[in-house]
């Protein structure tokens, strides 16, 4: 009985867990780890609809989902950092590329190409 009284606040501390360790993986950059850590969270989305909380402490249930809520908030905002960051990086190869792309013609002499970048843009 003391099992199904904490079912919700052992999944609320797991998933927590989860959160640190996604926040670190962000933060490494390691996208292996971060991968396999939301398909984990995935889980605990069906686990936790099917969770009663009855029995369990109030105060604790409500201090770990602030905590979570707070977790999920940051690792959302490392997520958007990382895409800022990487499509910032694209624009400026694909900018750069196109601003520098002079290639030689058939007869030696230098001209500007269009289409010498590092990137195919095209859909």
């Amino acid at each position: 009985m003391m099992e199904t009284e904490q079912n919700g606040l052992s999944l609320l501390l797991a998933l927590k867990e989860a959160l640190k360790r996604e926040k670190e993986a962000l933060m490494a950059n390691d996208s292996a780890a971060f991968d396999s850590i939301v398909s984990e969270k995935q889980l605990f989305l069906v686990q936790l609809e099917e969770a009663t909380f009855e029995g369990c402490n109030r105060v604790a249930v409500e201090k770990q989902v602030n905590e979570i809520k707070e977790l999920q908030e940051c690792n959302v905002l490392l997520t958007r950092q990382a895409i800022s960051y990487h499509d910032s990086i694209l624009t400026a190869l694909s900018d750069g590329m196109e601003k520098s792309s002079r290639t030689y013609s058939r007869k030696g002499q230098l001209s500007p190409s269009k289409n010498a970048g590092l990137f195919n843009q095209s859909v």
